[in-house]
């Protein structure tokens, strides 16, 4: 490949890089913001449930959701603004690199994804308890529905990011040879 091709495919990657990481910014806000929005709201809930029953049982899963969705809301910010305030100024290999870290489908800074869910998975099977349903009854619910939405989230990447992801990666390899 010429230096001009090069560029050339440089600049179309760069500007389709921009392009994603401000659209994926804008969805991880969108999440957050939902998250930030059942924080209070599930702060009141655990609040008017305890003091009609008085039960420690309502406070704990009360408490475990509401932690979980600070975890959970605290680590889409982190995402929000790594994909917000991307530095394209920095040289293009140390840039391409970064960009083939934010498009892999599961990262290390994600790990703090699962002491949230652990937290809500405790959260809702207390209130299941509450209700009188089953345990493995909630736990059938919650993980099959942590499993949809990972497929789900798997099958996007699969289509829309790891062809991006893809490009980077060949590019990548083209400058370090």
């Amino acid at each position: 490949m010429t230096a001009h091709e090069f560029d050339t495919n440089l600049s179309k990657l760069t500007g389709k890089l921009k392009k994603e990481d401000r659209q994926y910014a804008t969805i991880v806000k969108a999440i957050q913001i939902f998250y930030w929005i059942f924080i209070p709201v599930f702060i009141v809930k655990t609040a008017r449930q305890y003091s009609d029953s008085q039960s420690i049982n309502d406070l704990i899963g009360g408490v475990a959701l509401i932690l979980g969705f600070l975890i959970i809301a605290l680590t889409f910010r982190k995402y929000y603004k790594d994909y917000q305030y991307v530095d394209y100024s920095l040289p293009t290999l140390e840039m391409l690199k970064k960009a083939t870290y934010r498009y892999q489908p599961f990262q290390k800074r994600g790990v703090w994804i699962i002491p949230g869910l652990l937290l809500m998975d405790v959260g809702l099977t207390f209130d299941w308890i509450r209700e009188g349903k089953s345990v493995l009854d909630s736990q059938v619910f919650f993980l099959g529905a942590i499993l949809f939405g990972v497929i789900i989230g798997l099958v996007i990447w699969y289509f829309k990011y790891k062809p991006l992801r893809d490009k980077i990666l060949d590019l990548v390899r083209e400058i370090e040879q």
